[in-house]
């Protein structure tokens, strides 16, 4: 198959999974009936996962690496809707996906298993002491929760060192900008639950896909 076939082909190919995410977020919503759901739910579910599995396809072509990055896109999309609609990063989900991505450094051939370690250590360290520090400071008012810290750590297991720095710098960037103009605008409060995990799945894909590339591009600067 040329190369230029294989975005197409993985495209097709999430846009099937992407399917397949609605009737789990639905399971999740169910167990949720208060909170509000995303209109048009699973046409953006759909067009999400063809996206980034496109996208994954051009990158690493029909590889082990680009295979493993169609699990962790399949969770993170997933993810994405539950932190929306819940503002839950739910357990069903994520600790499978965790141990997934655990095993998984052990027999990728992008990096090695000291890497996936390293970059899982990085989202578990940093996130839980922001969550630590978010409970002493702001008791009642927490912005962040277990479910970002568990979340950090498997994003760090996904793309391993050094993707995960770049993964959580952009996580922490994207949540504070977008933040503060949403509250420069008043379109939130302080009192305002924002969730925080869409943020950090977008830092952890372009981590995924650029990271490496990235932090050579900043070393070389």
């Amino acid at each position: 198959m040329a190369a230029f076939a294989w975005p197409v082909f993985f495209a097709l190919i999430g846009a099937g999974v992407g399917a397949l995410l609605n009737p789990l977020t639905d399971y999740v919503h169910r167990r949720y009936p208060d909170s509000p759901s995303i209109p048009r739910r699973a046409m953006w579910l759909t067009i999400a996962a063809a996206v980034l599995f496109g996208v994954n396809g051009a990158r690493f072509g029909l590889t082990l690496h680009s295979a493993l990055n169609c699990v962790y896109i399949a969770v993170l999309v997933a993810l994405t809707v539950t932190d929306l609609e819940q503002h839950l990063i739910p357990n069903v989900i994520i600790l499978p996906a965790i141990l997934f991505a655990l095993a998984a450094g052990f027999v990728a051939n992008w990096m090695t298993w000291k890497a996936a370690l390293l970059g899982g250590a990085i989202g578990l360290v940093f996130f839980g002491i922001a969550y630590g520090m978010a409970i002493l400071l702001y008791p009642g008012k927490i912005g962040l929760g277990m479910g970002d810290v568990t979340l950090a750590t498997f994003i760090g297991l996904a793309v391993g060192f050094p993707g995960a720095i770049v993964a959580v710098v952009l996580g922490v960037l994207l949540g504070g900008v977008i933040s503060g103009v949403l509250l420069l605008t008043r379109r939130v409060t302080f009192q305002t639950a924002i969730p925080y995990g869409p943020f950090l799945i977008v830092g952890g894909l372009i981590g995924m896909f650029w990271g490496t590339a990235l932090v050579r591009w900043y070393l070389k600067m």
